[in-house]
């Protein structure tokens, strides 16, 4: 009776004998290719251990090189293997921090690459990555996901897992990993309270606007000497409406200051990347996003001054140089006005960051112009997406205090 054929991509039994000419050992298998070919191979080693651990390396990166993994492996192994799939964009960076080119795959951006990644090793993995693939089933992702959501926060990071998951999901199953429909597809819909656009009042940024200015400066602070970098890219994101990182990539030449207005061609974004050096991105969110700004004057006299004020070695010629010449990092900008709000102990100031600066610009404009005057300001090609998610709005209602007055308490009583 002959020998039972091995599974596809899996290896018999490793033998080990020692040359008596040379006074090596050689570690010897069978291998059954993706191709059904049953071949045999060998390692060498000074030991038989060092030829048997050889042997094996060498049969696991013949899995892998076949872009398979073993038949029942856990989701973190297939989890590395869908992201190491992806084809994501090579970023030639120069030393000024400018993109200089990125190769086109078609694939996904380098963000959305490291939104994956972060969401795998910080959500998925440490809740579902020791499960084999074949233990995943729908009421297994149903809870976790659910389990993402606490005190009505979190939907957000269910909503990315959910989609990540799928496809990693479809990836077991294009490679004959998993068997049947993808589980993650028959997860019930994940309910999300869609939160009320809210905007900051005059009085909230007057006081935004004074923390900023007067952060750090207080005698004996330890540390860089205060500037006013943080107070200018308040007030550039006030007078915009733009990203945080839109803001932060203006290059003084950029500006326009030629006219009657001021005017910002807003062009690209910064990059911050899990992996690699940050940069600017020469190219926006989408095609709508990329606009020229007439801007107030409040935004004119920060962009004449910083561009009297740029130094020499503002190599990248940003508006917002780092003391090394490249550009200001949002990570930095936040962290910055987090300190600052923190130590002019105002309250609520979780609610005040860059993005609701842009927020309070679309409810202006909403409110004293119209929704598509919001919409074109922030970018937007969609009027609703500007309604829904940046329009703080109070529902006006008809004058009937004629009728209500019949209410009024009589005189004298």
């Amino acid at each position: 009776m002959g020998r039972s054929s091995l599974p596809v991509g899996a290896w018999g039994t490793i033998s080990a004998k020692k040359d008596a000419t040379t006074g090596k050992w050689r570690a010897s298998c069978r291998f059954r290719g993706w191709d059904g070919v049953t071949r045999s191979y060998s390692k060498f080693g000074s030991t038989k251990g060092k030829a048997e651990t050889a042997l094996l390396a060498s049969m696991k990166e013949r899995q892998l090189l076949a872009g398979r993994v073993t038949a029942n492996p856990p989701l973190n192994d297939v989890a590395e293997k869908w992201l190491a799939s992806i084809e994501v964009p090579k970023v030639v960076v120069d030393g000024n921090g400018n993109m200089v080119a990125a190769a086109s795959t078609g694939g996904i951006r380098r963000q959305t690459w490291d939104q994956y990644e972060g969401l795998i090793y910080r959500l998925i993995e440490p809740a579902l990555g020791a499960l084999k693939i074949n233990e995943i089933n729908t009421s297994t992702c149903d809870s976790f996901l659910r389990s993402l959501v606490v005190d009505g926060k979190g939907h957000t990071n269910a909503r990315l897992a959910k989609t990540v998951l799928t496809q990693i999901m479809s990836y077991a199953i294009r490679h004959d990993l998993y068997v049947g429909g993808n589980p993650v597809r028959e997860v019930d819909r994940l309910n999300r309270l869609r939160k009320k656009p809210v905007s900051l009042s005059a009085a909230t940024l007057h006081d935004v606007r004074e923390a900023v200015r007067i952060w750090r400066t207080e005698p004996g602070q330890f540390g860089p000497r205060p500037s006013n970098v943080l107070a200018d890219v308040v007030d550039v994101l006030i007078g915009t409406g733009a990203r945080i990182g839109e803001v932060l990539a203006i290059r003084l030449e950029d500006i326009d200051l030629s006219g009657d207005v001021g005017k910002i061609a807003l062009t690209g974004t910064l990059v911050e990347p899990r992996h690699g050096p940050q940069y600017r991105q020469s190219f926006l969110k989408s095609r709508s996003s990329e606009r020229v700004i007439p801007v107030p004057r409040f935004v004119v006299d920060v962009l004449i001054r910083r561009s009297l004020e740029s130094p020499e070695n503002n190599k990248a010629g940003a508006l917002f140089w780092s003391r090394t010449g490249t550009y200001v990092q949002a990570s930095s900008v936040r962290r910055q006005l987090r300190s600052a709000l923190t130590a002019s102990k105002m309250e609520n100031t979780a609610v005040i960051t860059p993005h609701a600066f842009r927020r309070t610009v679309a409810s202006l404009l909403a409110r004293e112009l119209t929704d598509g005057a919001a919409a074109a300001m922030l970018g937007h090609a969609d009027v609703s997406m500007t309604h829904a998610a940046y329009i703080e709005r109070l529902r006006d209602v008809a004058d009937y205090t004629t009728v209500l007055n019949r209410l009024a308490p009589k005189p004298g009583s």
